[in-house]
């Protein structure tokens, strides 16, 4: 199933963005981890080091898969991975 969404992201990518407007919170993260060869345990490590809280790692794992990311988590999730998120208006 993951398979599937991982070669429908991977064709989606143009000049180093990709479109993620079909993409769940938990799809979305595993796909910039996958590319960013990190591992969940590693992003929870690092969001708990940038927040200052103690999060377990496991909380985290359930917080992705029930997609109950905020805007700020994700802004965050993103900036440790080196991505930034742009919001642009479609062109049809």
């Amino acid at each position: 199933m993951y398979h599937d969404i991982f070669d429908t992201i991977s064709q989606e990518i143009y000049n180093s963005y990709m479109i993620i407007n079909d993409l769940n919170d938990y799809q979305l993260v595993k796909f910039m981890l996958t590319k960013e060869y990190m591992l969940q345990r590693e992003l929870s490590e690092k969001l708990n080091a940038k927040n200052g809280k103690s999060t377990k790692q496991s909380n985290f794992s359930c917080k992705l898969k029930r997609e109950h990311l905020t805007y700020k988590e994700l802004r965050q999730i993103c900036d440790i991975m080196g991505y930034d998120l742009i919001i642009e208006k479609r062109k049809n």
